[in-house]
């Protein structure tokens, strides 16, 4: 080796900048903007754009959000407001509080916590708990129209599908979504002749054989 090039062992050889790119860096460095304040930190009526500004930088910090989160957010919209991510009953109650006016029970398909409870064995428990003071919704493992009897018999007022249409737009755009929706409502229509029911209206816990030990009560 030329001891011309040689360096200690573990260093890096230096780059230097040639003369186009010291160029474009001080180029940078006239033109740059100077820094300014954030909008939502200058003068009088910016508070809430502060408030969120706040709470981003937050997260940075610490990701879970906080029932303060829910309730603020509540204040600031007067429509429809659902949760999602439900599977405790002090929770639902807890949501009920904050404002919402639907709940889903969900585990976000095991992502956050792979030892969850199916949401199928929690939902009875937070339909008793705060079915009668908002919607109930359930997400997840649901592939077929005799799972969403299923939810609504065991007091979902409606189910979110998740992931199967995306198969079916995956498969075939916006006809193969169509595809999935006719295939889940057959299995509805289905599921109801076999039970002698005329309509999901007609549904309820008696219609579900729940093996002993099956439901879960977390939270309660």
């Amino acid at each position: 080796m030329d001891s011309r090039t040689a360096r200690p062992e573990g260093d890096r050889p230096v780059r230097t900048a040639g003369p186009g790119q010291a160029a474009v860096a001080a180029h940078v460095r006239q033109n740059r903007p100077p820094a300014r304040p954030d909008r939502a930190e200058r003068g009088p009526g910016r508070t809430a754009a502060a408030h969120v500004l706040r709470r981003v930088r937050r997260v940075d910090a610490d990701p879970a959000p906080t029932w303060e989160d829910v309730r603020w957010m509540r204040e600031r919209w007067d429509g429809p407001f659902m949760l999602k991510g439900i599977s405790r009953i002090d929770d639902a109650r807890r949501a009920v509080d904050a404002g919402a006016t639907a709940i889903s029970v969900s585990n976000h398909g095991g992502n956050n916590l792979d030892g969850t409870p199916a949401t199928i064995r929690l939902l009875p428990g937070i339909a008793a708990a705060v079915g009668d003071q908002v919607e109930v919704l359930l997400d997840g493992g649901v592939r077929r129209g005799g799972d969403v009897v299923k939810a609504l018999a065991l007091g979902a007022r409606a189910v979110m599908i998740g992931r199967a249409y995306l198969w079916g737009l995956a498969a075939n755009g916006q006809a193969g979504v169509e595809n999935v929706l006719d295939i889940m409502r057959n299995g509805i229509d289905s599921a109801l002749l076999g039970l002698g029911r005329a309509s999901v209206h007609d549904l309820g816990p008696g219609d579900v054989v729940i093996p002993p030990g099956f439901t879960r009560e977390i939270g309660a």
